[in-house]
């Protein structure tokens, strides 16, 4: 008996020793903040002769380590629309837009240390956070941006969902078989489903009895795991007072709608399988 406690001891040694210690996902904070004026030749309605802009940015990005490349120039599109120039080239690039079409107007644009934030002014902020569970790691991508004299903002939500053990984005394709189905189980489930119903009530009448809905480009897997979320930006499906809409497609609900990938199944679990 001694002989092989100690021989399942050794075994166990050996076996810690042998083992790879797997690495935690992990993000640091980047920020950037450029400010410019717009002069023009002449004085414009509704800016004068001049306006200030800013534009920032403040982004989790994840440890190079932990994610595969192609997951990182995806990121690193959503951030900064360019997945080819180095992160510090893409963001450098991103700051030294305005977001205001200057081409269109006489005027020049100028980089300034700062501007007079108590006055009427234009911006763009970029946000961008990240949270986990076991298994997942998920960006949220946000923008609001603002124009001087514009009768109201623009905004827009984007995720990206990483699986933490593959390094790899996850994308609808990655879950289920069939787009086209999805376009209609979106249809059935803004119309079915009580979660939905300010969807619903606030679709462009092109979409109130539409048998399927446009294949979204932006989703997210709920927190639970319980579902899966499609988004649709401003006047997408709804006026811009509706918002961004989100549609909730409950795991075990798309299941009878959509086959299932096996990678979808062993991700949401028994609940992918009624």
């Amino acid at each position: 008996m001694k002989r092989l406690t100690l021989c399942l001891a050794l075994a166990a040694t050996l076996l810690a020793g042998c083992k790879h210690e797997a690495k935690e996902f992990s993000t640091r904070t980047l920020d950037g903040v450029q400010c410019y004026r717009i002069t023009f030749d002449q004085e414009r309605e509704p800016w004068g002769l001049d306006f200030d802009t800013k534009v920032s940015y403040s982004i989790a990005w994840p440890d190079e380590s932990t994610v595969k490349p192609a997951t990182l120039r995806e990121l690193q599109y959503l951030y900064f629309m360019d997945s080819t120039s180095t992160l510090d080239e893409a963001a450098h690039n991103w700051l030294a837009k305005s977001f205001f079409y200057e081409d269109e107007f006489q005027c020049e644009k100028k980089a300034v240390d700062s501007i007079d934030e108590s006055s009427d002014f234009s911006y763009m902020h970029l946000n961008g956070t990240c949270r986990e569970d076991s298994a997942l790691a998920t960006f949220l991508i946000s923008t609001e941006s603002f124009i001087y004299g514009a009768a109201h903002g623009m905004y827009s939500l984007e995720y990206l969902t990483i699986d933490k053990e593959s390094g790899n984005a996850i994308h609808l394709t990655d879950l289920v078989t069939d787009t086209n189905l999805l376009c209609e189980a979106i249809a059935h489930a803004i119309q079915d489903l009580e979660v939905n119903t300010e969807t619903r009530e606030c679709l462009f009448d092109e979409f109130r009895d539409a048998e399927r809905m446009p294949l979204p480009q932006n989703f997210t897997i709920d927190s639970a795991r319980n579902g899966i979320i499609v988004l649709y930006g401003l006047y997408e499906i709804t006026p811009y007072a509706c918002g961004i809409q989100e549609i909730t497609l409950p795991i075990f609900w798309l299941s009878k709608h959509v086959p299932l990938t096996p990678y979808a199944k062993r991700l949401f679990g028994p609940d992918s399988h009624l």
